[in-house]
């Protein structure tokens, strides 16, 4: 397992198995059917992926594996795309970037939407004087793509675009998961609509089979990529979809991608927007016997452990006889250890179809315990477990979740830091930093000049790992009925709550404008 930002980690060779090669004229253009309907919303996708680098290790097959599973998507949506564009040279430069830009979505109309999706190395490292940037290169020759770059891109496209970013770093391009930032984000509006797969301190990992493997028939992806394409898969019964209306809004993506992405934080601008981003056929029946997903409705026990409770409990589905296995991963000095993962085959059942291979399990409904023994007695912190598939020779990791380990001795109160003042009409979204040096439960609220609730930003939320002694959220200015908050005073509540404990503390008073 790798991180989209650098270090290379080649997955155990007992989960090399092989990747089919997908015909090289998937790399040219795909134009699909116009809708005969006027009033429906035109769609255009570029997809672009990044395996070759100058200054950084190869994520071959990976990126390339995501922009197929990408195109996939996209081409099972209800109105047919007019076009999906893969380029069929790797993209090295900002030039070419944009006038790819320019070719696909330049005939974009008011209500249009365009899609990008990039998948590479992403590089944010302020104390360095590294800057936000994404790498475009073909292995010879390498650029970076900056915020500002990317944005000036788009000049003169109209309607929406929505902007899929999975790289390390990639939350620094819409300004999130940082404590502070020196200059206005890029992207704010109501044009762009973007998801980033980490924040801005984070690493966003991937795998792929060992390079001993045959280079043309590896496998590989990036975990957030693959968590994506679950949530708008119709294999998967399109698990996004909180309301089951045929309708995905940025909103629904997002959380679903919280809950069930782990290995980084996902990020969103803006927040808690309502824009359907993908649309399925509520009539088409889903997919059947091997054409679906081998593993459905997974669930977790609670997150939050204590020296005590070191056990978790996974609740699934298995459609059909299927391998299983459980990755934990634990997280020491700052850093996800992939290489140390322990691999749990499920030995509870060996079904028989499988002969006596690890990991083989009956179709039926399952319910297993994990225990993280590699924990001290005394220690605290994170860990990481993931759910993964074998099914006909492919590997498939279905969710994960992030635990928390709590400390045994009662933590501090959690600090808070916030600006002066607010203009939520500006597109700007108030940053909150709560600071806390251990893993813990968290309720974060904001409340009016009465001291009442007025929006609540997570309640009771286990925190999670961002590269920063703290966690940072949003408040896009709205009130818990979606309504605009009136301009005021109001204050931040963060609460974290510690066994029967609530160690809260109240930010000082800022401006709503």
């Amino acid at each position: 397992m790798r991180r989209g930002g650098g270090r290379r980690l080649a997955l155990r060779r007992r989960f090399a198995f092989w990747l089919a090669l997908f015909c090289l004229a998937a790399l040219w253009p795909f134009p699909a059917a116009r809708s005969e309907n006027a009033s429906v919303r035109r769609e255009r996708a570029l997809l672009i992926g990044v395996d070759d680098f100058v200054t950084q290790p190869s994520a071959y097959p990976s990126s390339t594996n995501n922009v197929y599973a990408m195109q996939e998507m996209f081409q099972s949506a209800a109105t047919p795309l007019e076009k999906i564009m893969v380029p069929a040279e790797p993209v090295s430069s900002v030039e070419q970037l944009t006038e790819l830009i320019r070719r696909v979505f330049g005939g974009a109309e008011a209500g249009d939407v365009s899609y990008l999706y990039i998948s590479t190395h992403g590089l944010y490292d302020p104390e360095n004087g590294v800057e936000p940037a994404l790498l475009l290169s073909d292995g010879q020759t390498e650029n970076r793509l900056t915020p500002k770059a990317l944005e000036a891109a788009f000049d003169g496209i109209s309607g929406t675009k929505v902007l899929i970013l999975d790289a390390c770093n990639s939350g620094a391009f819409i300004g999130k998961g940082m404590t502070e930032w020196d200059e206005p984000p890029c992207f704010l509006g109501d044009d762009f609509k973007v998801i980033a797969s980490s924040g801005a301190r984070e690493e966003s990992w991937y795998w792929s089979a060992g390079e001993d493997e045959p280079q043309n028939d590896r496998q590989g992806a990036f975990y957030f990529t693959q968590a994506l394409c679950d949530a708008l898969s119709a294999a998967c019964g399109y698990p996004a979809d909180q309301n089951h209306d045929g309708s995905i809004t940025l909103k629904e993506l997002y959380d679903y991608l919280l809950l069930n992405h782990a290995a980084s934080t996902p990020q969103v601008y803006p927040q808690n927007d309502d824009f359907v981003v993908f649309r399925y056929d509520l009539s088409e029946p889903l997919p059947t016997g091997l054409s679906r997903s081998p593993i459905m409705d997974v669930t977790f026990s609670d997150l939050i452990l204590d020296r005590d409770s070191r056990e978790i409990t996974i609740e699934y589905i298995a459609m059909r006889p299927v391998r299983v296995a459980y990755q934990l991963v634990y997280r020491r000095e700052g850093r996800w250890e992939f290489e140390n993962a322990q691999l749990i085959y499920d030995d509870s059942e060996r079904f028989s179809a499988f002969g006596d291979q690890e990991g083989a399990v009956s179709a039926g409904w399952k319910q297993r315990t994990l225990r993280l023994d590699e924990l001290a007695d005394d220690a605290y912190g994170y860990a990481l477990v993931q759910l993964v598939s074998i099914d006909r020779g492919k590997l498939r990791v279905h969710a994960g979740r992030v635990l928390c380990v709590l400390p045994e001795e009662e933590p501090s109160a959690p600090t808070v830091e916030i600006s002066g003042s607010f203009a939520p009409k500006t597109g700007r979204e108030l940053a909150v930093f709560v600071g806390h040096h251990s893993p813990c439960s968290l309720s974060v609220a904001i409340l009016d000049e009465e001291g009442q609730v007025v929006e609540r930003l997570c309640h009771r939320r286990s925190t999670r790992p961002m590269g920063l002694a703290g966690t940072t959220l949003y408040w896009d200015g709205s009130l818990r009925d979606g309504s605009p908050a009136p301009a005021g005073t109001y204050r931040v509540r963060a609460q974290i709550h510690w066994k029967d404990q609530t160690l809260s503390v109240e930010s000082e008073s800022f401006e709503v404008q």
